[in-house]
């Protein structure tokens, strides 16, 4: 295997002291475009023009944030807009939550943090996920105790129609951890039940064992994942998925790593339903390719797998091995 820097040819060879990376069709519909958070000096946001090149969008639509210092950062739609919002965090700097908004060709990002919520910490991680499957998303922040005590934060955002999401600080139990090393967390089902679990690791300034907390509350709601694959069978990184339901609408996830200090998250739509279910799902893959299916109520708390959708000439023709 050869790999060729190509970083100038796409326009992304910027200097940057960069900390955290996110991918997905944050401007585009389907394209793959790159959030950068960096310490000490703008924000990226490279949009694709579509022919493997980038042009960098930060401080047009608002996300530049030059005199702070990023660190974990996640992908969400936290208004249920049908629109890619960003939240990450600063490295003892304010926190941001910004939502997308405006025509296409007009796009701006708007921070909604409350003070709670954009309150400085030594942040390295930023979780976006539904913890108790009621249809809103929460927002883990896993801090180290840098200096001194540093507990992490929990947040729901409850969505409003036609306002902004309400912040809502949460009590994140035994995983508040205030006197952790925090160095990354990621959430994934463990145990088959539905519930996302967290799982944290801990070090650099100390030696600490990895932690693992199961959520609580909410285990009598619905909820779907969904699982895209590539046209070789992988994970489909960077597609999106929106999941329409019956009472509640649309909503949509990104299959993105996500980003903390040495950390992913898994690559799969986790969609939290409360009471309600779902009717039908739709997945984009970034190079437009996109399926939509319906989804039987004897399919509710299940997991999809989503197969790439393949022309008939594609099933016949065996791929050539290089």
């Amino acid at each position: 295997v050869v790999l060729v820097d190509v970083a100038a040819q796409a326009g992304v060879s910027k200097y940057t002291g960069g900390r955290g990376v996110a991918v997905g069709p944050i401007l585009s519909d389907s394209a793959s475009d790159i959030f950068c958070g960096n310490e000490n000096s703008p924000n990226f946001l490279f949009r694709n023009l579509g022919d493997g090149t980038y042009q960098d969008m930060a401080a047009t639509v608002g996300l530049d944030d030059p005199y702070q210092h990023g660190r974990g950062v996640a992908l969400a739609d936290f208004n249920r807009d049908g629109r890619v919002d960003i939240v990450y965090g600063n490295w003892n700097g304010p926190h941001r939550l910004y939502l997308q908004s405006g025509a296409p060709g007009h796009v701006r990002f708007r921070d909604i943090a409350t003070p709670k919520f954009s309150m400085p910490s030594p942040v390295r991680t930023v979780i976006a996920a539904d913890f108790d499957n009621d249809q809103e998303l929460e927002v883990f922040f896993n801090n180290i105790a840098y200096r001194g005590s540093s507990a992490n934060r929990l947040f729901r955002l409850i969505r409003r129609e036609h306002s902004d999401p309400i912040v809502e600080e949460l009590n994140p139990g035994d995983a508040l951890e205030p006197e952790g090393r925090g160095t990354g967390g990621a959430v994934t089902d463990f145990d088959g039940d539905g519930m996302l679990d967290l799982i944290l690791s801990h070090g650099e300034s100390m030696a600490q064992p990895i932690s693992i907390f199961k959520g609580t509350q909410g285990t009598s709601n619905n909820w779907l994942r969904v699982i895209p694959r590539t046209r070789f069978g992988a994970f489909a990184r960077g597609a999106k998925v929106v999941l329409f339901t019956r009472r509640s609408g649309a909503h949509l996830r990104i299959i993105d790593g996500g980003s903390g200090y040495l950390c992913e998250m898994e690559p799969v739509a986790h969609f939290g339903l409360g009471h309600d279910e779902a009717s039908s799902l739709e997945v984009t893959w970034p190079d437009g390719r996109v399926v939509t299916r319906s989804v039987a109520s004897s399919e509710t708390n299940s997991v999809l797998e989503i197969p790439y959708p393949l022309d008939v000439e594609e099933l016949l023709v065996p791929v050539p091995l290089e």
